[in-house]
């Protein structure tokens, strides 16, 4: 149970750190990005408009024609290289300092299909014949002469080399990130189970005084009820109406009181692992049909039809005692919660695949369990209708050992219900 809850603090502790270092990631990256691009589309947008004013200057000195030499782009280079075209009013090529020949059909297709708006700076994507990604920033502006339109000049800057960096640091803060990650996980474990050290004390302790005082409690309940017994069996003494119903329903509470003890004295040892399986072969058809039959009685007084099919033999390794208490758990349990009228069915079946294993289902047509309830009632002291319970003198204890037998057998126990119409409580055991 312990090394359950530890898991489970250490995935949860695990999960939070795995999102903080997400959400660390993202906002550093995200940051990153938008910092770069702001300050590369700045200086691009700044570089076109200037490059538009040359080339305006250019075309009064020449006479219409543009002249230019190569650039001096050092300043705003940054190890990314900058480009521009110049085109005239017909679309033609004027003048260029062109990229890379790797990615220059790439960037002419981008300026031929060009519908940003003056000083608009995007940032391009696309494939090259390699495979490889090409990133580019581009920039357009209109070189006027007056309110006379020139031409066109559109500077770019390959930030190829940036995208891979970035691409590459990011990779490296996730490889970091699931390092740091397994190490808090590691150190979360730890401290999960250096926290867990006083809780496994307070709990060994009520354990055990729950043994003790169980064990204790026994003896004194069995004079309690011997003495009540022999008061109501000693015909000398004439007991008033009103001593007698005393007497009963002191019975009554003591044989109640003793059913809990025997429970929790139960339960403290399977906690404390002293569980005492002692296996066996037997048939379990052979050893059902009697308990059914010791049953049939409260049936009766509760007007139920009790049947036990299935097949004729089965047998079984298993511990005779816990697998009797098993049945009898669950038989007892859905005649207390059906109706008058009723039916319980004890199906008892052999299952080859996937591995050769026993099936006992108990089934009634009573009040049906929802959904929410399903998943707490082998909870311990957990009653659906506690006053009914009462009532029926339940304690909240019988579905708890009756999934601790099935446990310490190695099988599997689960719930189908029908709210209305009844459940089936279905045991799966190793043959």
């Amino acid at each position: 149970m312990f090394a359950k809850i530890r898991n489970r603090l250490t995935l949860r502790y695990a999960m939070v750190m795995m999102l903080l270092m997400m959400a660390v990631i993202i906002t550093s990256s995200g940051g990153l990005l938008w910092i770069l691009y702001q300050e590369e589309r700045q200086d691009l947008r700044s570089f076109t408009e200037e490059e538009a004013r040359e080339q305006a200057g250019m075309y009064k000195e020449k006479t219409g024609f543009f002249q230019l030499s190569p650039k001096e782009t050092e300043d705003l280079d940054h190890g990314a290289k900058i480009f521009y075209y110049v085109f005239d009013t017909d679309s033609q090529l004027a003048a260029s300092e062109e990229p890379s020949y790797v990615i220059r059909d790439g960037v002419l297709r981008l300026i031929h299909n060009w519908d940003a708006a003056d000083g608009e700076v995007k940032l391009k994507k696309f494939r090259l014949p390699n495979g490889d990604r090409a990133v580019v920033m581009l920039c357009s502006m209109k070189i006027y002469n007056g309110s006379q339109v020139l031409g066109t000049v559109f500077v770019g800057e390959d930030i190829s080399s940036y995208y891979q960096m970035l691409k590459m640091l990011l990779i490296m803060m996730v490889i970091l990130s699931l390092v740091f990650l397994i190490i808090a996980a590691f150190a979360g474990h730890l401290l999960a189970g250096t926290a867990m050290i006083p809780i496994k004390q307070a709990f060994s302790r009520q354990r055990e005084f729950v043994a003790d005082a169980s064990h204790e409690l026994r003896t004194p309940l069995s004079v309690l009820q011997l003495s009540a017994e022999a008061v109501q069996n000693d015909n000398d003494q004439k007991l008033s109406p009103f001593s007698t119903q005393v007497l009963d329903d002191m019975n009554s509470e003591i044989r109640r009181m003793t059913r809990l003890i025997n429970d929790l004295l139960t339960l403290a040892r399977a906690d404390a692992g002293a569980t005492n399986i002692i296996k066996e072969k037997f048939d379990l058809v052979a050893m059902a049909k009697p308990l059914v039959r010791s049953i049939q009685p409260l049936a009766v007084v509760k007007r139920l039809k009790l049947a036990m099919s299935g097949d004729e033999t089965l047998p079984i390794t298993a511990d005779r005692e816990r697998i009797s208490q098993l049945l009898l758990i669950l038989i007892d349990n859905a005649i207390k919660y059906t109706p008058a009228g009723g039916k319980v069915d004890v199906l008892l079946t052999r299952t080859a695949t996937p591995k050769p294993s026993v099936t006992i289902a108990v089934s009634d047509t009573g009040e049906g369990i929802s959904e929410k309830e399903r998943k707490l009632i082998f909870e311990r002291f957990y009653r659906i209708d506690k006053a009914r319970s009462r009532e029926e003198g339940g304690t909240g204890l019988g579905l708890s050992i009756a999934k601790w037998i099935v446990d310490v057998h190695g099988g599997k126990i689960k719930v189908e219900s029908t709210p209305g119409k009844g459940s089936s409580f279905i045991v799966i055991l190793p043959q």
